[in-house]
C-alpha cells in the first residue's frame, strides 16, 4: 500500500462522475475512485471525517481558552493555531 501526503487546505471537495466511475475529488491534485466502495466504507469515511472535525474544534476551543487566560493575566497576544 502506498501512502500519499497531501495538504489541500480549503480547496474544494467534490464528487465527480465519469461514466461509469465515481471519484471523490480533494483539491486539484487528488482524486479517489470510490466506484466500488461499499456503503460500510463510505459510512466509515464519513465517520472518520466527522471525528477529525471534532478534534480540530477541540484544538480551536483549547487555543481560545489559553488566549482568554493569557489576556486575563495581562498578556494580550494570540497563540498561533496548530494544524491537526
Amino acid at each position: 500500500m502506498k501512502t500519499i501526503n497531501l495538504s489541500w487546505g480549503d480547496r474544494p471537495i467534490a464528487l465527480e462522475t465519469e461514466c461509469p466511475r465515481t471519484f471523490l475529488r480533494l483539491g486539484a491534485n487528488l482524486r479517489v475512485d470510490v466506484t466500488d466502495a461499499s456503503l460500510d466504507q463510505l459510512d466509515r469515511m464519513a465517520q472518520v471525517t466527522a471525528d477529525l472535525a471534532d478534534v480540530w474544534r477541540d484544538q480551536i476551543r483549547a487555543a481560545r481558552v489559553a488566549d482568554e487566560v493569557a489576556a486575563e493575566d495581562g498578556f494580550p497576544y494570540r497563540r498561533r493555531q496548530v494544524a491537526a
